[in-house]
C-alpha cells in the first residue's frame, strides 16, 4: 500500500507515455541493418532506446528527489532505515525504467523477429546501466536544486548529450557518449568494450556530480569534481583513440552452417534458408573455374574478413539482397581471396583484373565486364585472354598473390 501511495503521488507514471513515444521514434523508427532473426542485432536495436529512456528516468529522479527533500523532517522521525527509505522513494522511477527497457526490447523483437541473444544482451544491459547512471545524476540534482529547475535540466542534459556526442566529428567522443549507431554484422560483432567504456565514463560523471553537490560543506570539492571529469575524459579518449570511426568489433565465431561438399557452402545461420540458392548458383560457376585450371576450395565460407586467411577456404561476401546477375562478381572476388589465402595473404576484397578474368571464365557478359575496367586493365585482359589456358591460370594466381589492386585502391 505504501508503494501504491508513493506511485500515485509520483510524477513517474506521467512520463511513461512520452517515453514510449520516444522509443517508437528511436527503436521502431529504425530499420534492422542485418538479417531477420539476428539475435545480436535485436539487442543492439533495443539499445537505440537509450536516448528516450535516459532523459525520462533522469528527469523523474530529479522530481522525486525534490519531492522527498521536502519530507526530510518527516523522514527524520521515521523508524525505517535510510537505505530502505530511499529505495521506497526511488521505486516509482525504477519501475518506469524497467517498463521502458521492456518496451524497447519488445519493439526490437517485433522488428528483428527474434528476442535479443548472445552478444545482443550487452545492448539490453546498456539500457539498464547508462540510464541508471543518469538516474543517479538526476537524483543528486533534485536534492541540490528546486525540483522545478532540476527535473528539466536533468532530462535535457542526456537528451542533448547522447545524440550530440555521436554527431560530433571527433570519433573518440562518439565512442565515449554511449549512443552507438554502428551495429554488428553477421560476421563481426561489437566488442564488449564498446559498452563498458561509456559505462565507466558516465560513472565518472556521476562521481563528479556527487562531489559537486557537496560544495557547501567543502568548498574545495569543485576542483576535485573537475579533476575527476577531466581524468575520465582523457583516460577514455586514450582507450578509444585507435578504434577509428567505427566501434571496436571482434570476429564472430561458431555462427555458420554448411551444406554439401567439395566445396561446402557455409553461411551464417540467419541465412540458412538460402543455402540451396547459393549452392545452386555457385556450382556451375565453380565448374567453369575448375575446368579453366583454378584449384577448388574445401569450402566457401562467409566469415569475418579480420580472421587469418585459411588455405583451402574461399571467403564469401553475400546477402539475400544481392541480385542474381551480380553473383558472378561475388564469386569472382571469393576466388581471388581464396587464391591469395593459399599463400597466406589476406585479400582486400576490392575489384581487380584477376576478378574480372574469373567473371569472364564463369560466363559473365564480356562487354559488361570490360566496361567496368580501366583502359590499361582492359588492354591487359585482352592480352591475357589470348594466352594458353595454363598461362592464364598462372597469371590469375600471381595477380591474386601480388595484390596490386589493393595498393591502388578500389576502382
Amino acid at each position: 500500500m505504501i508503494f501504491l501511495g508513493n506511485l500515485r503521488a509520483s510524477a513517474a507514471p506521467w512520463l511513461l507515455l512520452p517515453g514510449l513515444l520516444g522509443l517508437v521514434l528511436y527503436v521502431d523508427g529504425d530499420t534492422l541493418r542485418e538479417a531477420q532473426g539476428y539475435a545480436v542485432g535485436a539487442g543492439e536495436l533495443a539499445a537505440f532506446g537509450i536516448v528516450a529512456i535516459a532523459p525520462m528516468v533522469a528527469g523523474a529522479a530529479a522530481w522525486e528527489a525534490g519531492r522527498h527533500r521536502h519530507l526530510r523532517e518527516l523522514h527524520s522521525v521515521s523508524v525505517r532505515g535510510t537505505v530502505r527509505r530511499w529505495l521506497r522513494a526511488i521505486a516509482p522511477v525504477l519501475l518506469l525504467h524497467v517498463l521502458l527497457v521492456v518496451a524497447a526490447v519488445v519493439l526490437a523483437r517485433s522488428i528483428a523477429g527474434v528476442w535479443p541473444g548472445g552478444q545482443g544482451w550487452w545492448g539490453v544491459l546498456h539500457l539498464l546501466v547508462v540510464p541508471g547512471e543518469w538516474l543517479v545524476i538526476g537524483w543528486v540534482l533534485g536534492l541540490s536544486c528546486p525540483r522545478a529547475v532540476a527535473a528539466p535540466v536533468a532530462a535535457a542534459v542526456p537528451w542533448i548529450v547522447l545524440p550530440t556526442t555521436h554527431a560530433v566529428s571527433a570519433p573518440s567522443l562518439r565512442h565515449l557518449g554511449g549512443f552507438v549507431l554502428e551495429g554488428s554484422t553477421l560476421t563481426d560483432v561489437r566488442d564488449p568494450l564498446v559498452y563498458v567504456i561509456p559505462w565507466l565514463t558516465t560513472a565518472a560523471l556521476v562521481v563528479a556530480v556527487v562531489l559537486l553537490a557537496g560544495t557547501r560543506r567543502r568548498p574545495w570539492l569543485p576542483v576535485v569534481s573537475a579533476a575527476v571529469a577531466l581524468a575520465a575524459l582523457f583516460a577514455g579518449r586514450a582507450v578509444v583513440a585507435d578504434w577509428g570511426d567505427t566501434p571496436l568489433r571482434e570476429p564472430r565465431s561458431g555462427h555458420t552452417v554448411c551444406e554439401g561438399g567439395a566445396p561446402a557452402i557455409c553461411l551464417p545461420r540467419e541465412y540458412a534458408g538460402h543455402l540451396d540458392e547459393v549452392r545452386h548458383a555457385a556450382l556451375p560457376r565453380l565448374a567453369a573455374l575448375q575446368e579453366a585450371g583454378v584449384p577448388m576450395p574445401v569450402k566457401i565460407s562467409m566469415v569475418s574478413p579480420a580472421l587469418k586467411p585459411v588455405p583451402g577456404t574461399w571467403p564469401l561476401s553475400w546477402g539475400p539482397d544481392v541480385p542474381a546477375e551480380e553473383f558472378d562478381l561475388v564469386l569472382a572476388r571469393s576466388a581471388v581471396g581464396g587464391t591469395a589465402a593459399r599463400q597466406g595473404i589476406r585479400d582486400c576484397g576490392w575489384p581487380s583484373s584477376a576478378g574480372a578474368w574469373a567473371m569472364l571464365v564463369m560466363g559473365a557478359p564480356e562487354a559488361k565486364v570490360r566496361d567496368d575496367l580501366p583502359d590499361e586493365e582492359r588492354a591487359e585482359m585482352r592480352r591475357v585472354r589470348a594466352l594458353p589456358a595454363d598461362q592464364q591460370v598462372d597469371w590469375f594466381t600471381s595477380t591474386a598473390r601480388e595484390q596490386k589492386h589493393c595498393m591502388l585502391g578500389p576502382s
